[in-house]
């Protein structure tokens, strides 16, 4: 009996989802999980992940959730064990974890200058080395970058590093898993209505809420829907904000100028008033 309960757990197809207990995540796992995979989410607020496993394993067995910190290493190869010796493969590794602090890169301390860029882009590139080795041949990796990573926004100077950061990673490891059968993705959407990105609207410095060319944000369920419909062929970069698009397309086709000066004028940038009160008197 216990192999054939061993047999059927490893006949199903298995994801890997970092920062899944909520938002995007929690999402891309549910939209998973109806379509026949079964999925282990790593998060590392273990009672939120305690929810989201309870509320996705209405099929027996078809959450797991493991409490983990992307940027530990020893917390990293410990999961991928414990994922190998599981199911004995990954079918498709999402790598959904990441922070954003808002503000002037002047006003964090050190630590919070980093912690985007630890989270985000750090965490990003520990989570493929530790779970790399049990990727079976046809996998797929896919990457939740933001389309912040595609264009330098004030306000969001570490997140933007962050993410321009994993959409060349994932680049990158595409060309290095080609002889491997494994097709990489690097979806980088707008904003999407989750805690965190209401937390984010509530915490916008005045400055930053001048000015909008931020669409309206997509629900959860709808934006892991056409990413994870776009995980297939030879695409790499996943769009699915038409403003995304749209910023694709002037990069493209408008000179350098052009383009500054119409993303200057879209996006809010700080005035002397609003800089720290040190440099309100400096000549730039």
């Amino acid at each position: 009996m216990a192999r054939d309960e061993e047999s059927k757990t490893r006949s199903h197809r298995v994801a890997v989802v970092t920062g899944g207990s909520y938002g995007l995540g929690y999402a891309i796992a549910g939209n998973l999980i109806e379509n026949g995979f079964r999925v282990v989410i790593l998060a590392r607020d273990e009672a939120k992940l305690r929810g989201a496993v309870q509320k996705l394993s209405g099929t027996e067995g078809a959450a797991m959730g493991i409490p983990c910190d992307v940027t530990d290493v020893k917390a990293l190869e410990s999961a991928a064990s414990k994922v190998e010796e599981t199911y004995g493969r990954i079918d498709f590794l999402i790598a959904n974890a990441g922070s954003v602090h808002l503000g002037l890169l002047e006003e964090h301390s050190a630590d919070v200058a980093m912690s985007d860029i630890g989270t985000g882009l750090t965490g990003t590139v520990l989570t493929v080395r530790s779970f790399l080795p049990f990727l079976k041949v046809g996998a797929k990796v896919l990457f939740i970058a933001s389309g912040f990573g595609l264009m330098g926004a004030a306000g969001y100077t570490s997140y933007c590093a962050a993410n321009a950061g994993i959409i060349n990673f994932g680049e990158a490891l595409r060309r290095e898993l080609l002889c491997r059968d494994i097709a990489v993705y690097v979806a980088c959407p707008s904003d999407i209505d989750t805690p965190g990105y209401r937390n984010e609207i509530e915490q916008l410095p005045g400055w930053m809420n001048q000015a909008e060319a931020r669409g309206k944000p997509l629900q959860p369920e709808e934006a892991a829907n056409r990413i994870l419909s776009r995980c297939r062929g030879k695409r790499f970069l996943i769009i699915i904000n038409p403003e995304i698009r749209m910023l694709l397309i002037a990069k493209k086709l408008l000179p350098e100028r052009a383009l500054l000066y119409l993303v200057d004028r879209l996006f809010p940038v700080p005035s002397r008033e609003d800089l720290p009160s040190r440099d309100q008197g400096c000549s730039f």
